[in-house]
């Protein structure tokens, strides 16, 4: 751990307050003995009076330049926090982005690949998005997005991760489901989808989904060709009417309900 991260812990868990108190003390220790280091060194005697100076005044100003030094760290803490928020999330729908989504997803595969554990892809759509903006306006449309991502996040267990692949279109990472939970968890987001009103401008939109849904197995060769599956199946959910969901049978090379 670095100074930087030792610092910004400590704050963590004591405050301000105490880490400036803490660091004050400890100043103050350091310069009493670089002093008397001094006056031994350059002077072979030890003087009290320079000793007594230095200890002063670095009582005096060091909890003002302390505070100000700790202010800035935490300053600094927050502002790389709400940047790496910003390189992982989506503005609109305050989901998990594309980019993390599939960082977080190679992981697993990775870890499929190497340990045999299991993991599945559910991609969603919405349905008649367009028509919502051309019949409500843009912003209803995104009020549609915003509500999906609300609903899919209050059923998402601590493990699973939600995000936003693009325009109407989000993605569930379910690890450690096999293809019977992840389709009973699909149907759950099916229904709970059909059951959301969204209010906008004092008029009801109701809308549903499309999901497909690929689950890892053994001919899963990388992550593109996972998602090309789950997308696959997707499109057949649209075929079949949309409001449906198609799971990617590997074994048969097609998508199957």
């Amino acid at each position: 751990m670095n100074i930087n991260a030792y610092i910004c812990n400590f704050i963590r868990h004591h405050g301000k307050l105490r880490t400036v108190v803490a660091g004050t003390l400890l100043l103050v220790l350091l310069v009493a003995m670089l002093t008397i280091v001094a006056e031994l060194v350059l002077f072979q005697a030890l003087r009290s009076e320079p000793v007594y100076y230095a200890v002063l005044i670095t009582f005096l100003s060091g909890p003002l330049i302390l505070y100000l030094f700790v202010n800035l760290i935490s300053q600094l803490e927050q502002s790389e926090g709400k940047l790496l928020a910003l390189s992982i999330m989506d503005d609109l729908t305050d989901v998990y982005n594309r980019r993390y989504f599939l960082e977080q997803t190679e992981k697993e595969l990775a870890k499929a690949q190497r340990y045999g554990t299991i993991f599945s892809i559910l991609v969603v759509d919405v349905d008649h998005l367009k028509r919502v903006n051309e019949t409500f306006g843009h912003s209803a449309g995104d009020a549609v997005l915003q509500s999906l991502a609300n609903t899919c996040m209050n059923n998402l267990r601590t493990m699973d991760i939600f995000a936003r692949l693009g325009g109407e279109e989000f993605a569930f990472l379910i690890p450690e489901s096999d293809k019977t939970n992840v389709v009973a968890f699909a149907k759950k987001v099916l229904d709970a989808m059909e059951d959301t009103v969204v209010v906008f401008d004092h008029q009801e939109i109701h809308f549903t989904v499309s999901i497909g849904v690929k689950a890892f197995d053994d001919a899963t060769q990388s992550l593109d060709a996972m998602l090309k599956d789950a997308d696959d199946a997707l499109e057949e959910a649209k075929r079949r009417g949309r409001n449906c969901i198609v799971v990617c049978d590997a074994a048969e090379q097609v998508p199957a309900e």
